[in-house]
């Protein structure tokens, strides 16, 4: 009765420990795979051309529309002076 009792504890340990290996491994693929991903995920989002929004370029278009205006007025009133 004493053999039976052991050999089934010696059992139950060896599942434990199958257990346990397992868990480390699942735990182990599991963040394998997030590292994999968050990497991936932050090459794509590096890759990837930030594209400008509307504003973003109306607002570069007036600001050079706005530097070509005050050249061509700066132009304008030098001419306006060297004449005599």
């Amino acid at each position: 009765m004493l053999a039976i009792l052991v050999r089934e504890t010696d059992k139950g340990l060896a599942m434990a420990e199958g257990l346990i290996v397992l868990v480390s491994w699942m735990l182990s693929a599991a963040l394998l795979f997030v590292i994999v991903y968050w990497a991936v995920r932050l090459a794509i989002r590096h890759e990837r051309r930030r594209e400008p929004t509307l504003h973003e370029r109306v607002t570069a278009e007036r600001a050079a529309q706005r530097l070509e205006w005050a050249e061509r007025e700066a132009r304008r009133q030098d001419a306006e002076l060297d004449e005599p």
